[in-house]
């Protein structure tokens, strides 16, 4: 055989071999996406000034992800779709779902939770709601969002009309709903509420009691049941933690007012 000839495929075969295993190493070396579902959730979770998605929670967990060897695609959704992909497993997480034993069929929850705030009930300042116990709201036109985990007493109490809704926007809808005297109160994330008042001007004309509607007010990035997402969940469960102990989680905190 003509060396030239030999030399030829020795060089090419060389080049195949050197190139798939340089391709190898840039496919290992490329982040997994993980795909997180959410519906907006202001300060959590809500559109920039140049309409991109940030939020107290969606930077904390895109953050620890990423330490993780991650990248996230965002899918802003109405809640009950969120909740309808997850249950599918159309997804990879949801983020800032309230912990309800049922949704353990199909989320796996970390140990540790993005953040904490409970749902109260916000009312007009001039037409005030006592808000003690459940009977205190029999006969009352009250917003909430639904598919929501709201405490079960409160969710089965038949005294109580409970107006749900749901998709973008609608807890604005809701507010505005109730000056308008078409609600007595509307039910919402304490923080998500003070926000969303700021936003409409109403901050100095709504009220809100502090008596909780839910019966855990911790915020998770859960994870479906996805092969080896148990997992991931107690592993982003550990990272989160140490990411807490940081000086960039103090700053996240303090872009966010929180």
């Amino acid at each position: 055989m003509d060396w030239r000839r030999r030399w030829r495929q020795v060089w090419q075969g060389g080049w195949v071999l050197a190139s798939l295993f340089l391709g190898g190493s840039a496919l290992a070396d490329e982040q997994p996406t993980l795909t997180i579902l959410t519906e907006l959730w202001p300060p959590y979770v809500m559109r920039g000034d140049n309409d991109e998605l940030v939020g107290a929670d969606l930077d904390l967990a895109r953050a620890v992800l990423l330490q993780m060897g991650y990248r996230t695609e965002i899918k802003v959704l109405p809640w009950k779709r969120v909740l309808q992909q997850a249950r599918l497993k159309q997804g990879d997480a949801v983020l800032d779902v309230f912990f309800e034993s049922s949704r353990q069929q199909w989320l796996h929850y970390p140990e540790e939770p993005l953040s904490y705030s409970g749902e109260v009930l916000f009312y007009p300042a001039d037409r005030p709601v006592k808000f003690e116990q459940l009977s205190d709201l029999k006969g009352l036109r009250v917003g909430i969002q639904a598919d929501y985990a709201y405490s079960p007493d409160f969710l089965a109490d038949p005294g109580v009309t409970r107006v749900p809704m749901t998709g973008e926007g609608n807890a604005i809808k809701q507010l505005h709903l109730m000056m308008a005297g078409r609600l007595d109160g509307v039910v919402l994330n304490e923080r998500v509420g003070h926000y969303l008042l700021h936003t409409q001007g109403l901050q100095d004309q709504v009220s809100h009691g502090t008596r909780l509607l839910t019966d855990d007010n911790r915020n998770f990035l859960a994870f479906t049941h996805k092969p080896g997402h148990d997992q991931l969940a107690i592993r982003f469960s550990s990272a989160l933690k140490a990411f807490k102990q940081t000086p960039a989680y103090q700053q996240l905190l303090a872009r966010y007012h929180l």
